[in-house]
């Protein structure tokens, strides 16, 4: 049973190989990898009682309530968020029942949630916990977790649809570095950084997961700055035009921004990106370390762990979080220095190809269910 936060009527099947229409969809494909059952919003709001656990506990408790309510006929429970599995895992935990859930980790060693690990101990009847990134992971292990519950999943993208070849470059009359995105992000800095430098900004402030007000909207900006929210096509497009793709992320002990990172990675561009606690792992920069603010380092091994063999080459550049100066400097040299921009660029859609397709992505989560039924069986079986 695939838990989804969305509606998902009309979802399209799975795309045949080599004829990329749309964007594929993690969740099409998962569905279709594991034959699975996709429980969504509409079966939120056909029930009496879910629609009543939402207007008292939220979303993820109603679609939590709504799946382990139809427990008899789930083989493994899939969701795309641990604040479902930790609900399914408490649930089991109370009555006594052994079902496989699988969970990818957005967020998973946020503060809010250490009771549901330490004190709880909800991981018990949690078969595997995929954290998106490492910081991510190595929480979860000093919070309790067995290594063997904690694997962390390379995030993944349609690195077909979001392809150079696919993009028709925006005409303008000035060159334009850009960034996209809205959930913990900090464009203020970024404002700041980009002043002076002789190109136009566009920030392409929107995103279907946020939660946050756009918080560039009704704030006066120069005439060099764009604000936009364009849709998938528009945004590829506007990749493809960039000098550079910055994510400007807060600091955070999660992996904020590698959604856009990876796209604009995918679309050959230069990515510069704030160096935050938990942003470590997808960017390669030259540097070991960044050469101020905090002693992080920089020329990540992230890739090299899933088998990629350019790895080793840079992919990006980071800089401090909040450093205006830092990161002008940093877009200063990416615009004096278009052949090694560019280089950095190619370098970083071989990595996207290599470890971020998302067909590797679900295919992960899908190994993990399997080994979750198939441990399952075993146990029966004694």
């Amino acid at each position: 049973m695939l838990i989804v936060r969305g509606h998902t009527a009309g979802a399209a099947a799975a795309r045949p190989d080599g004829a990329p229409a749309e964007r594929a969809v993690d969740y099409v494909l998962l569905r279709d990898e594991l034959d699975a059952r996709i429980l969504d919003l509409a079966d939120v709001e056909a029930s009496r009682l879910a629609r009543l656990v939402r207007r008292v506990a939220g979303t993820y408790a109603a679609l939590s309530v709504t799946a382990f309510r139809r427990r008899d006929s789930a083989t493994a429970f899939v969701s795309n968020s641990e604040n479902e599995a930790i609900i399914i895992g408490l649930l089991l935990k109370l009555t006594r029942r052994r079902i496989p859930v699988v969970a990818v980790g957005q967020y998973p060693a946020k503060r809010q949630k250490w009771a549901a690990w330490r004190l709880a101990k909800v991981h018990t009847h949690i078969h595997r916990l995929l954290p998106l990134g490492t910081v991510q992971a190595e929480r979860l292990h000093a919070l309790g977790l067995p290594r063997e519950k904690v694997e962390v999943l390379p995030y993944g993208i349609d690195t077909d649809y979001w392809h150079p070849d696919r993009a028709t470059v925006p005409e303008g009359p000035r060159p334009y570095v850009m960034a996209a995105g809205l959930q913990h992000r900090d464009y203020a800095t970024l404002v700041r950084a980009a002043e002076g430098l002789g190109v136009d900004l566009l920030i392409a402030a929107a995103s279907p997961w946020s939660k946050s007000a756009d918080q560039m909207s009704g704030t006066p900006q120069p005439d060099w700055v764009r604000v936009e929210s364009p849709s998938l096509a528009e945004l590829r497009d506007a990749y493809a035009g960039a000098l550079a793709v910055v994510a400007p992320v807060v600091e955070t002990d999660f992996p904020a921004g590698t959604t856009s990172v990876l796209e604009a990675m995918a679309m050959g561009k230069p990515v510069v990106a704030a160096r935050s606690e938990g942003a470590g792992d997808v960017v390669a920069d030259r540097r070991r370390v960044l050469r101020r603010g905090p002693l992080r380092a920089t020329s990540a091994t992230y890739a090299g762990r899933f088998g990629s063999p350019s790895a080793q080459g840079q992919t990006g550049l980071y800089f401090p979080v909040g450093d205006a100066d830092e990161l002008h400097s940093v877009l200063r040299w990416v615009i004096d220095h278009p052949e090694e921009a560019a280089a950095i660029g190619a370098r970083g859609r071989v990595v996207v190809e290599e470890v971020h397709r998302v067909q590797d992505y679900v295919g992960r989560i899908a190994d993990a269910v399997r080994s979750g039924v198939a441990q399952g069986a075993a146990a029966t079986s004694r």
